[in-house]
């Protein structure tokens, strides 16, 4: 195996499969110099069409257009240029990820006609947020653009909805549940990404949205949790197509609004004992491995869960700030860094007390995938923003597929527990205990920075 700085191509790889080191380090050249050299191409082609200095204008697409472009036309050479990553990035998720949300959400729009005009529509409003030197007449058709675009959007809609809906009524209080499982995830996607445009370029209030999201993925607006988490895995069935479920996770983990688009107040007293229940659970493990260590140092260590000196380590610990790609700030990363320690802490805990298998290697596996693909990205991006991790997460990333969605939303529920608290602190109280935000993180991190003892 040559070093990870060679730039030889063609050498035999030679893979021993009973061998975690040797995947690893097969993993690691293929991301070296496979994903690392697409993404060196991306830079050179970037630094040639830089944009001048502090400004948040887009990268000037490397083809001159051959004629004048304004509006509509605008839109079209934006697609065909590949604006993608930059759009990506603006969710504080790396442009180097691939597929990032902007690449996700127009695969999703070739499949409807309304999905089509609110692709088209966030496109224009961004050209609007971010050319600050275009000219008053070029604002002005791109403007009539995207609110073209986004009535388009919202006329398509009604008569969508209509279409798969026994009742004639669109209005969110009233709404009923479409005749087929398929219609009803048609709706939700319709449903899903309006909000999504209206919470970062309308600037309206999105409740309703909301709504409308929660009514569309429960049987009905009264179908509240039970104390089964079965409950949970019976939900987590309701969105089938991958790329819409990836959308919905990570909207769900990095949004800024105390709302959600799965949970409502019924159930956070479901949710805030599932998120006490798992912090207990965090730190009696805490607490027997401390005694362990104490009173018999012959009981075998295993390495830390995750170790310090990765990549994932440093996503995971690192202190969340704004993120400068993010120039809406419609983004948190403190939410989308809990997320990811939830999740991955949730992993450990169900495979190591023997709740989901006796494979215990199989969370460490989760860590060697996440940190592979952190690496292709490269060191500086990966840790750039805590989202990269959460973005890898939500699309599934190294999680088994035993309970896999139900996993993602239960620890969606878990942020909803957190963001409905009162408290400036973001603390929960169940009869038995209270955490708070900070509290969570520090916990997870502990449990994860520690080793594992074998019995």
């Amino acid at each position: 195996m040559p070093p990870r700085g060679s730039k030889t191509t063609g050498e035999l790889i030679i893979v021993h499969q009973q061998s975690r080191e040797s995947r690893t380090r097969a993993r690691a050249h293929l991301a070296h110099n496979g994903i690392r050299k697409r993404i060196e191409k991306q830079r050179e082609k970037d630094n040639d069409s830089l944009s001048p200095p502090g400004s948040k204008a887009v990268v000037a697409p490397p083809i001159s257009a051959p004629v004048a472009l304004s509006g509509f036309s605008m839109v079209e050479y934006l697609i065909s240029t590949n604006i993608f990553p930059d759009l990506s990035s603006t969710w504080g998720v790396s442009p180097a990820v691939c597929p990032g949300p902007a690449n996700l959400s127009h695969t999703l729009s070739r499949a409807s006609d309304v999905l089509e005009c609110i692709f088209r529509a966030s496109l224009a409003f961004h050209w609007l947020d971010l050319n600050l030197w275009a000219t008053p007449e070029k604002k002005r058709n791109m403007k009539v653009a995207a609110l073209t675009y986004r009535g388009q959007a919202l006329a398509l809609a009604q008569k969508e909805l209509l279409r798969c809906y026994t009742s004639g009524s669109t209005n969110c209080d009233t709404i009923q549940q479409p005749v087929h499982p398929a219609n009803r995830e048609i709706c939700f996607g319709i449903v899903l990404r309006m909000l999504q445009l209206d919470y970062r370029f309308a600037r309206c209030d999105v409740q309703a949205h909301f709504v409308a999201c929660r009514q569309l993925l429960r049987a009905s607006p009264y179908n509240n949790l039970t104390a089964d988490q079965r409950s949970v895995e019976a939900l987590a069935t309701t969105i089938r197509n991958p790329h819409l479920h990836h959308l919905m996770i990570t909207f769900e983990c990095i949004n800024c609004t105390p709302n959600s688009v799965i949970w409502d107040d019924a159930d956070l007293d479901f949710l805030t004992r599932h998120l006490c229940q798992l912090v207990s659970r965090l730190r009696a493990c805490d607490v027997a491995s401390t005694k362990d260590q104490t009173l018999c140092e012959t009981i075998p260590l295993t390495p830390a869960r995750v170790s310090p000196s990765t990549i994932l380590w440093r996503c995971l610990t690192k202190r969340p700030t704004s993120i400068p790609s993010n120039i809406y700030r419609d983004v948190c990363e403190s939410s989308a860094q809990i997320a990811a320690l939830l999740l991955i802490c949730s992993l450990f805990l169900d495979y190591e007390d023997g709740s989901e298998g006796t494979n215990t290697s199989i969370p460490y596996q989760c860590v060697e995938e996440l940190e592979n693909a952190l690496y292709a990205l490269g060191e500086e991006n990966a840790v750039s923003s805590a989202l990269n991790t959460a973005w890898l997460l939500a699309g599934g990333l190294g999680l088994p597929l035993t309970k896999r969605r139900a996993r993602l939303w239960s620890v969606s529920g878990m942020l909803y527990a957190l963001k409905r608290s009162t408290s400036l602190d973001l603390t929960v109280t169940t009869l038995d205990d209270a955490v708070n935000a900070q509290y969570v993180k520090q916990v997870c991190l502990e449990f994860l920075g520690s080793p594992w003892r074998r019995s």
